[in-house]
Parts: structure tokens; C-alpha cells; sequence
């Protein structure tokens, strides 16, 4: 008898045993991507004049960028969830938030527009600047597009295009822009 005890002692620790080895892992938490519905542009020009661009999800005409030749402009940009109107909601505060794993990148196509950080802009923990408050100073007269890019975890913040920051992209969007 005290060996079948035993025997059910020694099996029941067992059970026991592979019980606590085979627990499962916690879930690893993943941060979904927000819904962008909107990116906007404010642009901001000599004597304080205002121009704001946005392109929405829901309709495929983007307002078009008019800029002054050998002029510098301060522009910022923000991404929005408007999808519910009761509750809209500005996602730039939390790209913002989480800069690190960020990276704004505008792409100039047939415009000679130099791009800069301005002073305001956000900047990572590497203190790469995220974009979100720029300076464009324009060259000559002229036609073509910027395109614009949210990138997530890019591998690098230092690229000339696009394919060169690696990562993700959260939303790609494009605006025409007459310098004249």
C-alpha cells in the first residue's frame, strides 16, 4: 500500500511539476497603428499670413501650396482620426509622445525647396528632429508635388528618401506646390 501512496505522490508531483513549466507566457502587448483620416499642413509666410492644405481619407483632391520665390516658410504639420465626428481626435500628440519611434519626412519633387528643422520642432532622445514644426525655404519659380510621410520605427532619421529611413509607413500623402 505505501508503495502505491508513493507512486500517487510521486506522479501527482510530477503533474505538478509540468504544470508550472508549461504556464503560459503573457501576451505581448501591441500597439495598433491609429486610424489617420486627415494630415494637415499650416503654413505660415511673411507677415504672418496663414495657409493651411489638408488632404482627408475620404476625399482624393488635396488643396494645392502656393509659396513666394526665395522665401522661408514655418510649417506644421498634424495627423487626425476624424472618423467619428463626436469624437475627434489629434494623433500628432502622441507621435509626438513617442518621437523615438517616429520620424516625419517630406519628399520635394520638381520644387527647389530646402527643407530645415525649425526652432520649435520636437525633438527624439537622440535629439533628431521629428519634423513636426519645419522651415521650407523656396527657390526659384516652378510646379511639382511634396510628398509627405509618417514613418514608424525607421531605422535611421538621417535618409535623403524614403526607402533610406526603413520602418513603416503610417501614411504617405501628396500635395502639389506652385512657387510663383
Amino acid at each position: 500500500m505505501k508503495f502505491y501512496q508513493n507512486l500517487l505522490k510521486a506522479f501527482a508531483f510530477t503533474i505538478f511539476a509540468i504544470s508550472i513549466s508549461c504556464t503560459k507566457e503573457a501576451p505581448e502587448l501591441v500597439d495598433e497603428q491609429e486610424l489617420i483620416t486627415t494630415v494637415r499642413l499650416a503654413i505660415k509666410g511673411p507677415n504672418n499670413s496663414l495657409q493651411v492644405v489638408e488632404w482627408k481619407m475620404d476625399n482624393s483632391n488635396t488643396n494645392s501650396i502656393q509659396l513666394t520665390p526665395e522665401t522661408e516658410y514655418e510649417v506644421t504639420i498634424s495627423i487626425w482620426d476624424e472618423s467619428d465626428p463626436l469624437d475627434i481626435e489629434n494623433i500628432t500628440d502622441e507621435v509626438k509622445l513617442e518621437a523615438d519611434e517616429h520620424q516625419f519626412f517630406y519628399e520635394f519633387s520638381g520644387v527647389n525647396v530646402v527643407l530645415k528643422t525649425a526652432t520649435t520642432d520636437v525633438l527624439d532622445s537622440q535629439n533628431n528632429p521629428l519634423y513636426v514644426v519645419s522651415s521650407w525655404n523656396t527657390g526659384a519659380k516652378g510646379q511639382g508635388t511634396v510628398q509627405v510621410f509618417l514613418i514608424h520605427d525607421p531605422t535611421t532619421k538621417t535618409s535623403t528618401n524614403r526607402a533610406g529611413f526603413g520602418g513603416a509607413t503610417d501614411v504617405q500623402v501628396s500635395f502639389d506646390i506652385r512657387i510663383e
